[in-house]
């Protein structure tokens, strides 16, 4: 029996889609193995650390020689890949987003951190005027009318980025596309909503499609993905990545036909 190694910093929590990819491969008569170690009887392995940036020295020795799915992928952080970045003297007149230059707004590396009172009133304060409070309101991200309302504060912190605005419209919503990907095997999908936030949260409907952008392919290969997630939107035909994930989050039933799909991608990394 061929066995999966999982090494996961956090342990493969039931949001994670990779949690759904793993009930397919156990179903399909593979044995998976979850840890903070590499188990020495697999026959591949497959990191799923959820932190923007990791050391490769801070990762666990393998002492077998097996593949390592996203062994390359140590830094996910915006400023590596964003190509919508601003600096205050740039001229731009159009909208601005401001961000975590973190994955999924900070949070995995804000829960290793110490709640001190002061971060928690802050973050108290934030719910009524992020500016004042300093701190960018929770699991969001403030789109403003252009860059001389960016606070200066923002400028100066290392952890935030200020962007370009460029939201794909279509039929009056703001649109999301996303590609998700496991080896070879992939699909693509296209979120719509009224908010400039667009997520599963504030979704008014959705479609899948099969054409992925040949510029994300580029990408995806230069930062050495295996598995993943990329968020992006389209304009004039052009590709624009957004957000590079490789812990996606999943909701639904685990047992369908995409994750069947994406799950189907590890065969290739068995070969040997």
């Amino acid at each position: 029996m061929k066995e999966i190694s999982i090494v996961t910093s956090d342990g493969l929590k039931d949001w994670y889609l990779l949690d759904a990819v793993a009930d397919v491969w156990r179903k399909s008569g593979y044995r998976v193995v979850t840890g903070t170690k590499y188990s020495p009887n697999a026959d591949v392995i497959v990191l799923h650390q959820n932190l923007t940036k990791i050391g490769s020295s801070t990762l666990p020795p393998a002492s077998i020689d097996v593949p390592v799915l996203n062994a390359k992928v140590l830094d996910i952080s915006k400023r590596v890949y964003s190509t919508l970045l601003l600096e205050p003297e740039d001229v731009w007149s159009g909208a601005v987003i401001i961000k975590s230059n973190l994955n999924h707004f900070g949070i995995p590396e804000k829960r290793m951190a110490p709640l001190d009172v002061m971060t928690v009133l802050r973050q108290q304060l934030a719910k009524l005027s992020w500016q004042h409070a300093r701190v960018l309101p929770v699991r969001t991200y403030p789109v403003l009318n252009g860059l001389s309302e960016v606070p200066d504060w923002v400028w100066r912190s290392d952890d935030l980025i200020v962007e370009k605005f460029m939201p794909e419209r279509a039929d009056g919503l703001f649109c999301l596309r996303g590609w998700i990907f496991f080896g070879s095997r992939s699909y693509g999908y296209r979120l719509f909503s009224t908010e400039p936030m667009v997520k599963v949260g504030t979704m008014v409907r959705h479609e899948f499609f099969d054409r992925i952008p040949e510029e994300l392919k580029i990408i995806r290969d230069k930062m050495g993905f295996d598995y993943g997630k990329f968020d992006y939107v389209e304009h004039e035909g052009q590709a624009i990545l957004l957000d590079a994930n490789k812990t996606p989050s999943y909701a639904g039933a685990k047992d369908t036909p995409r994750v069947r799909l994406l799950a189907s991608g590890i065969e290739e990394f068995l070969v040997r």
